[in-house]
């Protein structure tokens, strides 16, 4: 058996050699599982094989052994592959983009100097402050920690009717960055490449829910929505004779949720493959689900993801421009007819005050040693964190044990991306229509909950057509 830490490396050796993988037990994962916020340390003076002894011990009584040797176990060499495989990338594209995001931040950093009256560094937030409050007399709307004035983008969001210069800065900062931190760096990486494939990094270990991230490039964060969005994800092309087939499980979190909540109205909507987001606004608004406006469907579809990550009337406030004291009313009405849910995240922080952890179906435990603190920040921090981790979870195990069916079932499917409930894959294009069926089948049987799961599926030539 091999044991020891950062086995994903060991067997990429092996896969790379065409060796048998043996039996493994990464002790890197499992005293995560023990300790997912990593606030204890893993005593190395200890030898491999005692770490070996200490870990299966404790993952046995923590009740974790399901999620080590289930879950995580079989997707380290399902993310090992992936993270081979690449996907593939062309670098004329992402020089095109580059091209025309140049072109119009010289235009911008024109613009602004004409607004601001005076020429600076748009790059600066210095320079910026001191324009924006000292040459406009603006008046800053928050402070940085330090107690300088804020020029974040939420300040000057804040902002931003106070004088033309303000969204024309905003505008800058948004393709800045998709230049900085995309566009540029990752049209480097796919000319170095000989295969002009990208090979990101995933990171089995990196969040405290279970959820998967990814590094080096971050390929689980590139930007949506806009037509340079679109662009960018354009430049990630299948290999030829082959299409991108894109699976995502349908409000996943919120299916989790009426799972482990038991609420009935959510719990019909969801069978009845109904449009949860109308449904709740016509609960909220009183009004029939025919009735439903955009703006009202908006809102509650803020209200419904905001419950998952216990957000408060203030944020839900400045989520949706509504006065604070509208925000508690629509909180209130919206846990009035959601009553179940609310009974469970009660229980939920309840529990965990005595325990001290949370932990989902499968037992994967969060500990949250500020639960009952004194201080009224930690302790919100810590029920937030209590009512989102078992949903978040779940999710995140879910579509882990169907990556792994996926690739037990289908061995020569190339799965290229997992992106948080999206899973991407490479397939040749004749072969799309039983794939596709194939793998919407296994993904939407990963897991028994009792209400459907519901995957979406998508077919193109490139990232940005089935995004």
């Amino acid at each position: 058996m091999l044991i020891g830490f950062d086995l994903k490396q060991k067997i990429k050796e092996l896969l790379r050699v065409k060796k048998k993988i043996p039996d493994y037990f990464d002790l890197g994962v499992a005293f995560w599982l023990l300790d997912p916020d990593g606030n204890q340390y893993v005593d190395k003076t200890k030898t491999i094989g005692e770490l070996h002894g200490l870990a299966a011990a404790k993952l046995k009584e923590n009740g974790l052994e399901k999620v080590f040797y289930e879950i995580e176990m079989p997707l380290l060499r399902v993310l090992a592959e992936m993270e081979m495989l690449g996907i593939q990338a062309d670098p004329a594209v992402f020089h095109g983009v580059d091209k025309d995001l140049d072109k119009e931040l010289v235009k911008l950093v024109k613009d602004i100097y004409a607004s601001a009256g005076r020429e600076f560094n748009v790059n600066s937030p210095k320079q910026l402050g001191e324009v924006l409050f000292d040459v406009l007399k603006l008046k800053p709307k928050r402070k940085t920690k330090t107690g300088g004035r804020s020029t974040g983008a939420e300040s000057l969001e804040e902002l931003k009717n106070g004088h033309p210069v303000i969204p024309l800065t905003l505008r800058y900062r948004e393709l800045f960055k998709l230049h900085s931190t995309y566009v540029a760096p990752l049209g480097d990486l796919a000319a170095a490449a000989k295969d002009n494939r990208i090979h990101t990094t995933y990171l089995q270990t990196g969040t405290a829910t279970g959820r998967l991230s990814s590094e080096n490039p971050n390929l689980q964060n590139i930007p949506t929505g806009t037509e340079y969005a679109k662009r960018i994800r354009g430049a990630f092309v299948a290999a030829p004779g082959q299409s991108f087939l894109s699976l995502d499980y349908s409000q996943i979190e919120l299916r989790v949720l009426a799972h482990v909540s038991g609420d009935p109205t959510m719990t019909e909507a969801f069978r009845n493959d109904q449009d949860i987001h109308k449904i709740t606004a016509a609960n909220v608004f009183n009004v029939p689900v025919d009735a439903v406006t955009k703006e009202m469907r908006a809102a509650a579809k803020t209200l419904n993801f905001g419950v998952i990550y216990g957000m408060g009337p203030q944020a839900f406030a400045r989520a949706t421009g509504k006065t604070y004291e509208e925000a508690v009313m629509f909180i209130e009405e919206y846990f009035n007819d959601f009553a179940e849910v609310k009974v469970w995240q009660d229980k939920l922080i309840n529990k965990a005050k005595q325990t001290g952890y949370v932990e989902n179906l499968n037992g994967r435990k969060r500990w949250l040693p500020y639960i009952a603190s004194y201080s009224p920040r930690f302790a919100a921090e810590a029920r937030r964190a209590a009512v989102n981790m078992p949903i978040q979870g779940l999710a995140a195990d879910i579509i882990k044990l169907a990556m792994i069916a996926v690739k037990k079932n289908l061995p020569d499917i190339r799965l290229l991306l997992t992106i948080h409930d999206e899973l991407v894959f490479e397939v040749r294009t004749d072969m799309i229509k039983s794939a596709g069926d194939r793998i919407k089948k296994i993904m939407e049987s990963a897991y028994k909950l009792d209400v459907p799961l519901k995957v979406d599926m998508a077919v193109g030539k490139n990232w940005g057509e089935i995004s």
